[in-house]
């Protein structure tokens, strides 16, 4: 195989690709629509209220409202520092009087509070809309908090010693690196960055792998790649396209990293990052070559994209598998058998970005680990180009597995 050829493909794929429409709109819509599906919700959902809302209430024990009233503008108020809530008692105590005045829209919901409720426990919300999950929570925390101070005071406990006593204990973890250096770390942060990769990787991969696909299809119903195969072979081919658009892809991700670093502003310093993430960032980019690799070698012998993504479509389905046992990496992530699937190629980028974060695996795992990677993507490179040219002289009827398995091992 001549690199000189392979690096030439690259160059023109890499060349062509960037400088088209397409990839230049997704590079600014994609980053666009994750901010507007991740972070214009949360902003919305945290946006604090602006007017008081009134909560009717049916007190049948006759002392619940007051301290109601009491316990919501203790914990909650609007930003000019009016009650966020204002109990409203339904006077007789109807509920058809309550219901009209929802209707109407002198209060926005009520609760009735039954005479039993210290042995009941149990409360009931009434509003044309009961998916206001905050004002829900929040009646229901107070009426339990109210409840509590109750039967404490029935018992003789002064409730402000049994609040003080059981205040939360805050809980700092530290990870102890194999050198015996010592790190903060939030709980749960291992898991966190874990996901994030394999839903990153999964991502890119998607985008690139359905780009390469799409490519290959181009190539075997254009005429023209008879004519490049008489200057170059198939295998210098297919490796120069893989890692032409592969570097389209990390560029892409490149771009939109930096945009999300700018984005975060000073709240990326506080971010918790492993010391050793540069090899999250190792595997990250031999994962999405490998990956990407196994999607033209799936896609190669496919005349239509249908096919394509039918044959690509199981290739994805594997990066998914650490995610169901990602707890059971989080427990005991030096398990032998979580050893041996980090050793196998298919798995072994997402295996290795659940593992590194949580708890770093043995320096003899992380570069065979590596190695195992280059060594299939080179591979699976090789076996692409001998499919693909196997397959653009074949027509008619699919080719089968072991026929596949034929070309791929003996071109």
């Amino acid at each position: 195989m001549s690199i000189k050829k392979v690096l030439a493909v690259a160059r023109w794929e890499f060349m062509e690709k960037i400088k088209t429409k397409a990839f230049i709109i997704s590079l600014i819509l994609l980053p666009a629509f994750m901010i507007l599906m991740t972070v214009v919700p949360s902003l919305i959902a945290s946006k604090p209220d602006t007017t008081t809302s009134k909560i009717g209430i049916i007190d049948r024990t006759g002392r619940f409202a007051s301290a109601l009233n009491s316990d919501l503008f203790d914990k909650f108020k609007l930003p000019n520092g009016k009650p966020n809530y204002l109990i409203v008692p339904i006077v007789g105590g109807l509920a058809a009087q309550a219901n009209r005045m929802v209707l109407d829209g002198q209060i926005s919901s009520y609760v009735v509070i039954d005479s039993n409720i210290l042995a009941t426990r149990k409360l009931e919300y009434v509003s044309q809309n009961v998916s206001n999950i905050k004002e829900i929570e929040r009646l229901q925390s107070s009426v339990k908090d109210i409840v509590e101070a109750e039967e404490l005071a029935k018992s003789g406990v002064n409730p402000e010693i049994v609040k003080a006593a059981s205040k939360p204990i805050e809980l700092q973890t530290v990870k102890l690196s194999k050198s015996g250096s010592v790190e903060k770390a939030g709980l749960g942060s291992g898991l966190i960055l874990g996901y994030a990769f394999i839903i990153i990787l999964v991502f890119v991969v998607l985008i690139s792998g359905q780009m390469l696909v799409r490519s290959v299809l181009e190539e075997k119903s254009n005429r023209i790649v008879e004519v490049l195969l008489s200057s170059l072979t198939a295998e210098e081919m297919m490796a120069g396209k893989i890692i032409g658009l592969s570097l389209l892809g990390l560029t892409q991700l490149a771009v939109w990293a930096v945009a999300g670093v700018s984005f975060a502003g000073p709240a990326a310093a506080y971010l918790t990052i492993p010391s050793n993430v540069w090899w999250v960032g190792v595997f990250f980019i031999l994962g999405f070559l490998f990956y990407t690799s196994v999607f033209v070698m799936a896609g190669s012998p496919a005349t239509t994209e249908q096919e394509a993504q039918q044959a690509t479509i199981y290739v994805m389905m594997i990066l998914y598998l650490p995610i169901v046992i990602a707890f059971a990496i989080a427990q005991n992530p030096g398990a032998g058998y979580l050893k041996v699937l980090s050793l196998i190629p298919f798995f072994t980028p997402s295996m290795m970005a659940f593992r590194i974060p949580v708890q770093s695996p043995e320096l003899w795992e992380l570069v065979s680990g590596a190695a195992i990677l280059l060594v299939s993507t080179y591979l699976c490179m090789i076996a692409a180009g001998r499919i693909f040219k196997i397959g653009i002289l074949a027509y008619g009827k699919r080719p089968k597995f072991k026929e596949l398995v034929r070309w791929a091992l003996k071109g």
